[in-house]
């Protein structure tokens, strides 16, 4: 992204642990690139097969601040800009199961297969043609259980950009197809998509922001192990004995179970996946900004079959916990890059090795 010979130097400056400039946190312009060619270029996360399992059931989101609705037709799962040909409202709302798709506007109605097949009174209008009038069809691809849409048509298979990722999540004892969705929470917070991100990417801070977390999960350097790949990364931690045996000085939560490994996946551009000890479980949290200085997103949490409630609801509100101690920290970051001074920062490149990628990721896209 940017491709210009700025970032020849700031490419430089990343390898020597100099951060990305206050201005990319806070600058509309610079948005409004990151939109136009991240966002819309790239494979975006909006729902899983259990939500569109039937013929009929659809899903509504926003991809690049464009309204987009998945629908399960005759044929399989398609995607569609959720957007009237006439008026430009919003067709579909929410989530659901519907025989078509009308517009509440103007009651333009559509098939699950995208094509207008009534607009009332346009049969007065001369060389009107229903057919020249879709809803506008995005890609749509999977990994696994979960569904992706792009508004590139040439795009890629969504595999050759995340081949092993369900290898690794496979690895932590974790079967993916088997899993229910628990539920499905939307979020804002007041910082840049980018330092929501690069807070995920590093746990150096999580010894003294996350005590719940680092009494669970064995965050030490030497432990923490770190991995990159092209357009994927992921943090991998041990539970720690003492939060098995009970002796912990801080209750967290219960991480005894099958799944003995922690791991936090980073799915390029803004996609995370975490996975923690205990009874099988994964959360995907979709990361979406909302204006330079601000972000929105969702959290989806999945258990296998069989969990108990009460442990549950307790590893809803330990991520919960976490994430408002991070909001605590990113909230606190975005003020400072608003005022930006200093401009940059120093990131440590044996701690903070998933930020370097991150960033250079948005300087070379």
């Amino acid at each position: 992204m940017y491709k210009h010979a700025d970032n020849r130097d700031l490419l430089r400056d990343l390898d020597r642990g100099v951060a990305l400039p206050a201005k990319w946190y806070t600058e509309p312009a610079i948005l409004d690139i990151e939109i136009e060619q991240i966002f819309r270029r790239t494979w975006q996360y909006v729902a899983c097969q259990q939500e569109v399992d039937k013929v009929g059931d659809f899903v509504t989101s926003y991809v690049g601040n464009v309204p987009v609705v998945v629908v399960r037709n005759q044929y399989g799962v398609a995607a569609f800009i959720n957007v009237c040909r006439h008026r430009r409202h919003e067709v579909m709302k929410g989530c659901g199961n519907s025989k078509v798709m009308q517009c509440r506007y103007h009651a333009w109605t559509y098939d699950l297969l995208g094509q207008l097949q009534a607009a009332p009174r346009s049969d007065r209008e001369a060389d009107f043609n229903v057919g020249e009038y879709p809803l506008l069809a995005l890609k749509v691809d999977s990994i696994g259980p979960f569904l992706f849409v792009n508004f590139d048509s040439e795009a890629k298979p969504i595999d050759l950009y995340f081949e092993n990722v369900l290898n690794q999540i496979a690895s932590a004892g974790i079967d993916v197809d088997n899993l229910s969705l628990y539920s499905k929470t939307e979020w804002a917070t007041d910082a840049n998509w980018k330092s929501l991100l690069e807070n995920f990417l590093e746990c150096y801070h999580c010894q003294i922001a996350h005590p719940g977390f680092s009494a669970a999960i064995d965050v030490d350097q030497d432990n923490y192990q770190l991995k990159t790949e092209d357009w994927h990364s992921v943090q991998l931690g041990e539970v720690r004995a003492s939060a098995i045996e009970g002796t912990s000085k801080i209750k967290a939560y219960d991480p005894r179970g099958s799944v003995t490994q922690a791991q936090y996946h980073y799915l390029w551009p803004n996609l995370t996946i975490s996975i923690n000890p205990g009874f099988p479980n994964l959360s995907i949290d979709v990361w979406n900004p909302d204006g330079p200085n601000h972000s929105k997103g969702y959290s989806s949490q999945f258990f296998a079959p069989g969990v108990d409630e009460k442990w549950a609801k307790e590893l809803v509100e330990f991520n919960q916990q976490v994430g408002r101690e991070d909001d605590e920290l990113t909230s606190s970051v975005q003020r400072s890059l608003i005022g930006g001074i200093p401009s940059e920062g120093r990131l440590l490149l044996n701690s903070e090795k998933l930020i370097l990628h991150f960033q250079k990721l948005l300087l070379t896209f």
